[in-house]
């Protein structure tokens, strides 16, 4: 979407809405939930690993609640789609909210209806600036606008509360989907097949993807050159060239990229792939957008092969959330960085690069032994939750989302510290925030000792694996996450009820009276 359609303040937007005809629910009408989205279910194949793709995941993951609570609508694109979606819940007598399931630099909002937003965030501080001059990207401004704020923990509450925003905020945890409690016990001798495309190393001596390859992405550094070279050219190119020529400009500009996308749907990776994954042993997974600076795959990868590298039954499953047009580049500039390591091994490191539904990815979770999580920072970090409450001990650092519900009691804690660094949509990178950066050595070594645990002390194995299930079932179950949600929706819907606020001044004045 371009930016100047994003440039009016939300509070402006909501006054500006066009006024609807007088279909004012009665006091009796049903509840309802218009949720927006960023994508449809049908969508999510071909748009993971795209920007705010895991909401989808988390809206899922609630909607058998919110049923509970209310008649459920989806509209995407809320900027066009969410008025008339209000309108027409309140045309079939249904008093309805709105609920967000987007960041908030994305959320649309309606002055027709409360507003309810589930942001997820991993940092200390929220964003109170309005980068490109662009409101919406002051997450404090567009938080002040709302009626209540959901969030996944404790550490995204305290942010919001720190940066002195007025709306409520409650937390509300992921509910983990059943399934997962269901899940057997490991056992060593386990073997299960993942059915999905992958490539697993070693392998016998092939071709290594060539040094200076123009198709390989360098690191993560042309996401931000390119919103650097986006900001230099409105802010200063384009208003001081013609209109005619500005156009030229912006149409070679789209051409190219269009080109681009084309050669990177063509890139051929030199390695066989095998159409299945079949796990035994000691097997470690980790999910991940290799997109993502905070994900930090780089220590992972090579911690564990200078840990692990003698032990023939230990893998790495590293499942990589990527669209379907970015999966070739993504896996060339993985293996050239694992290649490039020059670790020689005889532990197995395996990626799995196609969309898995939801039944394959429980699967997954029973062919593992351990989840693991090298992140900077996590705002929930879903599959840790759903790997602990399937009985699979977690290695991970003890700092944001997951301080609420890891701890050694559940699996290896990997030691980190704080470090500089920007928020991910700022398009000047400017050091602003903080995330965690994590002790290599720490991770190293609780790989050593987990893969020990797991060999020789079958016990403690198991002690950690039935903690982990019994704390989630506490933390993040569905019947323990419905009360708290049924509560924080019912503080607003009864805010704008007429016969509740009716019920409330004819007691506040009896009160009056009475004294």
């Amino acid at each position: 979407m371009d930016g100047h359609c994003l440039r009016e303040s939300t509070k402006a937007q909501r006054l500006a809405s066009p006024p609807f005809a007088d279909t004012a629910s009665t006091p009796e009408a049903p509840r309802a939930l218009v949720v927006s989205s960023v994508y449809t279910p049908d969508e999510m194949s071909q748009r993971i690993g795209r920007e705010a793709y895991s909401y989808r995941f988390v809206f899922d993951a609630f909607a058998p609640l919110l049923r509970r609570w209310g008649s459920v609508s989806e509209v995407t694109q809320a900027e066009s789609r969410l008025d008339y979606a209000l309108w027409r819940a309140r045309r079939q007598g249904l008093a309805p909210l709105h609920l967000s399931f987007l960041p908030l630099h994305l959320t649309y909002l309606s002055r027709r209806t409360p507003n309810v937003a589930f942001p997820f965030w991993e940092f200390p501080d929220i964003p109170n600036q309005a980068f490109d001059n662009n409101l919406r990207n002051n997450w404090v401004h567009i938080a002040d606008q709302l009626d209540l704020i959901l969030t996944a923990c404790t550490f995204t509450r305290d942010a919001f509360l720190r940066a002195g925003v007025k709306t409520p905020v409650r937390v509300v945890p992921v509910p983990i989907p059943q399934d997962y409690f269901a899940v057997p016990a490991w056992a060593g001798d386990q073997r299960s097949v993942i059915d999905g495309p992958c490539y697993v190393f070693p392998q016998p001596a092939g071709p290594v993807p060539a040094e200076g390859n123009p198709w390989l992405p360098t690191k993560f550094s042309g996401l931000s050159l390119k919103a650097r070279t986006r900001f230099i050219y409105k802010s200063y190119i384009a208003p001081r060239l013609p209109p005619r020529l500005d156009k030229c400009v912006l149409a070679v500009a789209r051409s190219a990229r269009d080109l681009l996308k084309a050669r990177v749907e063509e890139v051929h990776i030199p390695f066989p792939r095998s159409p299945r994954l079949e796990l035994s042993g000691v097997v470690y997974t980790s999910i991940l957008n290799p997109f993502d600076p905070r994900k930090n795959w780089e220590d992972l990868l090579s911690a564990f092969l200078l840990a692990l590298g003698d032990q023939e039954d230990a893998t790495l499953v590293v499942k990589l959330v990527v669209p379907p047009q970015l999966a070739a580049a993504m896996v060339n500039a993985i293996l050239h960085h694992y290649h490039g390591l020059g670790i020689p091994h005889r532990c197995k490191l395996a990626f799995l690069t196609g969309y898995l539904s939801e039944t394959q990815m429980v699967e997954l979770a029973r062919g593992s032994t351990f989840y693991v999580n090298s992140a900077r920072a996590e705002g929930s970090c879903l599959p840790l939750q759903s790997f602990l409450a399937a009985g699979r001990p977690g290695l991970a650092p003890l700092h944001t989302a997951m301080a609420d519900y890891f701890s050694q009691e559940l699996g290896f804690v990997v030691d980190s510290h704080p470090e500089p660094t920007c928020w991910p949509h700022d398009p000047h990178k400017k050091i602003t925030t903080r995330w965690q950066r994590l002790v290599w050595q720490s991770l190293h070594d609780q790989f050593r000792t987990s893969y020990e645990v797991a060999r020789h002390d079958r016990k403690l194995y198991q002690a950690m694996a039935r903690r982990g299930a019994e704390h989630m079932a506490d933390y993040a179950s569905a019947e323990r996450v419905w009360p708290k949600l049924a509560v924080a929706l019912d503080a607003v819907a009864e805010s704008t009820d007429p016969a509740v606020k009716n019920k409330t001044l004819r007691t506040q004045a009896n009160q009056r009276q009475a004294s």
